[in-house]
């Protein structure tokens, strides 16, 4: 068995281990012992990951281990490892910064619940990840979905965590729902439960493919199925968060690849109804976000934002490939996969830096932070690293995949395939430079309010700078995320391998990204200034007090500044219709023209698909339910007749089919 199989196998073995002894453990349970083995097992993937780039290899568990119609089967090539890295770097990341975060979860959570599902939650994703056949991927997807809804609702005292944990686990449901039916029906036309055996080129296969590629847009938060996503994440941990965000909603990336893209779809409803899918997410996703004064919940919907990207990224991939033009599906399906793994980087610097933030500062809320910079300056400079690369601004990872994207858009609309796919193309690469510019105010917003200024409250005027731990958590995909902004033409001549895999005898896009000058330019710019921002910091001055013009009010107070709901009322105006968004301000006092006693003002932001559309679908369901109640009447041959009816209906349908 080949080194990167038998790491893979090790590590799960040694996670399941770690989480027997954590539960039949008597004494208090030490987090640095817990970090430190999922740490090791992290590194364990890392090595796994690396080892198995340029194998193809597959293997299955010994006998007995049998999963009633399909061995446990496991298979390692460079696309799976590519995902297993990400899961590794993340896992080694939440090692580091677990322990100090969790000292303020000591009265609210169990503790020892919260590391076995850990453990647990990991495997599912690595298993997911390897899973060779449709019955070991739905083993290792419920494993998955079990233990991240028990860690979203871990504050079993808090009324939030458990109505998300709920929304969550009833999305997972529909989404395996989904899955299981088109799992048996490919299986019905080919004979195999084996991924490698199945193949969606024929037109028979696009109702289970339409089921898959829904499946997967539900659990990976794509628009209009991404309504668990802002519920969820503010109510997980921030390790939790960091985890989901960055790897689990990924696997739904990997799952489109291995399971749509590979076994050759070709349905162009599909592709183009992926694409659609893509650009509204992306643009409702940062609309949203820029609306939002929870900070989690605005990484949240920035998720929803790059989930978006992705998708067009792989829907354009999908497209050149329908027309025969391998360069092009080549290089989009790499700008998609180099944004997956950016992606999974910085939003897991961003959240672990909200979790840092809600640890010292004990809020969440932007309107109750800010100056924090002068109290937190490592996360602070962290933080800004993650925000400058979701907002792709170069030298940074996230600037060159967008790239690859945006080249991949501009290619296609000039290949004269047909008039109408070029206005797509257009019009998307409008929808994207809209979305960037957003996504540039919306975390201007974030690092402005949170970081610079005064303390709009006591709980950040207290605040201090977390362990040098967690900044070591929050460091180690701070660094990816600039190591491969610096590095993109390596990382694509790795990616020519999973291209390759994807679709045979794949031309190699490196030559396509060349590093024009203004890259290079703005890149030597960047670096200048944050070595002159050092040299300031560092430089010994003398103090020179003076005073602020205070308009004759007084003494400034933290009052007295922008919020983060005043900063993004212009845009929030921009976009009234669309977000429903309604202003109220109430001024009170008797000369209240002149002289104001009072001033309040509320701003309210209405979610269109809750309100309009989950919201009936939830009352129609409970009606349905208080109407069913009356077939509860406890009367055990009544139910014995239930069942007989139904297996009566189902030998006549049986015969209606086979007729």
């Amino acid at each position: 068995m080949p080194l990167a199989a038998t790491l893979l196998d090790a590590t799960i073995i040694f996670f399941l281990l770690t989480c027997l002894v954590a539960t039949l453990w008597r004494g208090s349970l030490k987090h640095n012992y817990m970090a430190a083995a999922l740490c090791a097992g992290g590194l364990a993937l890392l090595f796994s990951a690396a080892s198995g780039w340029h194998l193809q290899y597959t293997w299955q568990a010994a006998w007995p281990i049998f999963l009633a119609v399909a061995p446990l089967s496991n298979h390692i090539d460079a696309l799976s490892s590519l995902f297993v890295a990400l899961i590794a770097l993340a896992t080694i990341s939440i090692s580091f910064f677990s322990p100090g975060y969790l000292q303020h979860l000591e009265k609210k959570c169990n503790l020892r619940l919260y590391w076995v599902l850990v453990f647990f939650f990991i495997i599912g994703m690595v298993g997911v990840i390897v899973a060779a056949n449709a019955i070991t991927f739905l083993l290792f997807w419920e494993i998955v979905a079990l233990a991240s809804a028990l860690l979203i609702a871990s504050d079993l005292a808090s009324n939030e965590c458990k109505r998300a944990a709920f929304i969550y686990l009833g999305a997972t449901r529909i989404s395996t729902t989904l899955l299981i039916g088109a799992f048996l029906w490919l299986h019905a036309l080919s004979g195999n439960w084996d991924f490698n055996t199945w193949n969606l080129s024929h037109h028979a296969t696009v109702i289970p493919a339409a089921m898959i590629m829904v499946a997967l847009c539900i659990k990976g938060g794509v628009w209009p199925f991404h309504s668990w996503l802002p519920y969820a994440h503010p109510a997980a941990p921030a390790p939790v968060s960091a985890l989901m965000s960055g790897c689990m909603i990924k696997m739904s990336i990997y799952a489109i690849i291995r399971l749509l893209i590979m076994p050759g779809l070709s349905s162009p409803i599909l592709i183009f109804a992926l694409l659609v899918l893509g650009v509204i997410s992306a643009f409702w996703g940062i609309l949203y976000a820029l609306m939002q004064n929870d900070l989690k919940c605005l990484l949240a919907y920035s998720s929803i934002e790059n989930m978006g990207i992705i998708l067009i990224g792989i829907s354009l991939s999908l497209i050149a490939n329908y027309y025969n033009m391998p360069l092009l599906a080549a290089l989009a399906l790499a700008g998609a996969l180099f944004h997956t793994i950016n992606h999974g980087l910085f939003k897991c610097l961003l959240f672990l830096a909200a979790g840092a933030i809600d640890v010292c500062a004990h809020t969440r809320n932007l309107e109750r932070v800010g100056g924090l910079g002068k109290k937190m300056p490592g996360t602070m400079i962290l933080f800004t690293i993650g925000t400058l690369a979701v907002c792709s601004l170069p030298p940074l990872n996230g600037f060159s995949s967008k790239w690859l994207i945006y080249q991949s858009l501009f290619r296609l609309a000039c290949a004269n395939q047909s008039l109408i796919l070029s206005g797509v193309c257009f019009v998307s690469i409008g929808v994207l430079a809209l979305v960037s510019g957003l996504a540039l105010a919306c975390f201007t917003k974030a690092t402005g309010i949170i970081f610079l200024g005064r303390s709009r409250s006591s709980d950040s005027d207290h605040a201090t700078e977390c362990t040098p731990f967690m900044l070591a958590g929050q460091a180690i995909p701070a660094v990816a995320c600039v190591g491969l902004g610096v590095s993109t033409p390596w990382i694509l001549s790795k990616l020519q391998s999973i291209c390759s895999l994807v679709y045979a005898n794949a031309p190699s896009v490196e030559p396509l990204y060349t590093l024009r000058m203004d890259f290079v330019a703005f890149s030597l710019v960047f670096l200048v200034t944050i070595l002159y921002v050092f040299w300031l910091n560092g430089r010994k001055s003398e103090i020179r007090s003076y005073s602020t013009w205070d308009c004759g009010a007084g003494h400034l107070s933290g009052r007295m500044q922008g919020t983060a709901t005043s900063f993004a009322d212009t845009f929030a105006m921009t976009f009234a219709p669309l977000l429903q968004y309604h202003l109220t301000s109430v001024i009170g006092g008797k000369d209240r023209r002149h002289f104001p006693e009072s001033i309040s003002v509320e701003t309210a932001v209405t979610q269109l698909l809750e309100t309009r559309f989950y919201g009936p679908i939830a009352k129609f369901f409970r009606w349905l339910g208080k109407c069913m109640q009356i077939m509860q009447a406890g009367s055990v041959h009544l139910y014995l007749s239930y069942i007989l009816f139904t297996l009566v209906a189902l030998m006549l349908a049986g015969l209606i089919v086979q007729r």
